[in-house]
């Protein structure tokens, strides 16, 4: 296991989200199979936990209290988040936090984190100064690092270490090799260097799309450039992992694990080779590829407005790849409630051709849409 500094402690550079647990029919968590793959991350040198108030409807904090109690306190680092949305008053912050000390059966957190920081959370988190607030946990020695996670635009961010830089000590960031160019991570990744904040990654494998990598040909394009550098076959998913953990600043990567295998493969990304220069080279072309595959080229240049229907194609198409980036798991929204809010779809085109005739990109798309209703249909009928 490799490992980073972060003011002289040393965090494994593979951290355990406690997120994606494994579930029993009724939805609780699986707590023996989940106890084992704890007991596999600690024998493969994890030392990071990281849990959350709403994380498996409450019970991940109650299962890390449990299941840690069984190790040594100062052989691991815990981090839970303050949920800010949920917080009306600077009383309810106090009551969250001393229930999550409570459920966890700890004295303090290691990294104690604002969650899910965005430009509409933030408005209450200024309202009621929860900067403040976690830095009086700091202080108190309740908190030992604090920090935030960023689900926002690099402006926000720049904002934020601008005028709370000498207090958030490190920010947790949505980066992957995908998300690099697609959504501009690489942007908040860069506002965070230019600060000098430590980081910790959060979805590098995008949900687990990356680990099952949907196109063999940018699987193929990655494998022959291990092969070119002499290196041996890995798993679709260490690319991902590795392709994180190189770039200068980070300090951990989070995983959300959901069996024992996953959690071996995933110390064995973080115990091998980094990624060889050729390896890096290959993943923009894997990307390229990637999205081809599975997504539709649309660039949204609104050629296509004149549909006597009135359907919002470039949007349609928007959501279709932001849920193909997504391996088509929802998460916390529905599809069917973002689906219906676009208005007409493919029910209502009348096949007209003329949304075809002045697309750059030659897209058939009067195809894909009806395409894109049957996939939303079936993504909705297992998931809502």
């Amino acid at each position: 296991m490799r490992y980073h500094e972060f003011q002289g402690l040393s965090v494994s550079a593979l951290g355990f989200g406690m997120m994606r647990l494994p579930r029993l029919e009724d939805g609780r968590i699986n707590r023996p199979a989940a106890r084992e793959m704890v007991k596999a991350a600690f024998t493969g040198g994890v030392n990071y936990f990281d849990t959350a108030y709403k994380y498996h409807d409450g019970e991940s904090e109650d299962f890390c209290g449990e299941v840690l109690a069984e190790y040594p306190r100062d052989s691991y680092f815990l981090a839970d988040k303050l949920p800010t949305w949920l917080c009306e008053t600077r009383q309810k912050a106090e009551d969250i936090f001393s229930e999550q000390l409570r459920k966890c059966r700890t004295d303090y957190f290691d990294f104690y984190l604002l969650h899910s920081v965005d430009e509409e959370h933030w408005t209450n988190i200024e309202k009621l100064d929860l900067v403040s607030f976690i830095k009086e946990k700091k202080d108190a020695g309740l908190a030992r690092h604090i920090g935030f996670s960023a689900h926002c635009q690099p402006a926000l961010l720049e904002e934020i270490f601008s005028r709370y830089g000498d207090i958030l000590e490190f920010v947790q960031i949505q980066l992957n090799y995908l998300d690099w160019d697609y959504i501009d991570a690489k942007e908040l990744y860069a506002v965070a260097r230019k600060y000098n904040k430590p980081l910790i990654i959060m979805e590098p494998l995008r949900g687990g799309m990356l680990a099952e990598l949907p196109s063999e040909e940018a699987y193929n394009i990655l494998t022959a450039a291990t092969k070119a550098s002499g290196g041996a076959s890995v798993s679709k998913a260490s690319y991902g992992l590795r392709f994180v953990d190189q770039l200068p600043g980070v300090f951990c990567t989070l995983s959300g694990m959901s069996t024992l295998s996953q959690i071996e493969e995933n110390i064995a990304a973080f115990s091998g080779a980094p990624l060889t220069e050729a390896e890096l080279a290959a993943i923009p072309q894997a990307v390229s590829k990637l999205r081809s595959d599975i997504m539709i080229p649309c660039t949204a240049c609104d050629y296509c407005y004149e549909c006597p229907s009135k359907i919002k194609i470039p949007q349609i198409f928007k959501l279709y790849n932001n849920m193909a980036a997504k391996n088509f798991i929802p998460g916390w929204d529905s599809l069917s409630e973002m689906y219906a809010e676009l208005g007409p779809n493919a029910h209502d085109c009348i096949g007209c051709g003329n949304c075809e005739s002045h697309c750059p990109q030659k897209i058939d798309i009067i195809a894909r849409l009806q395409a894109v209703d049957q996939k939303f249909a079936e993504v909705i009928a297992a998931h809502e």
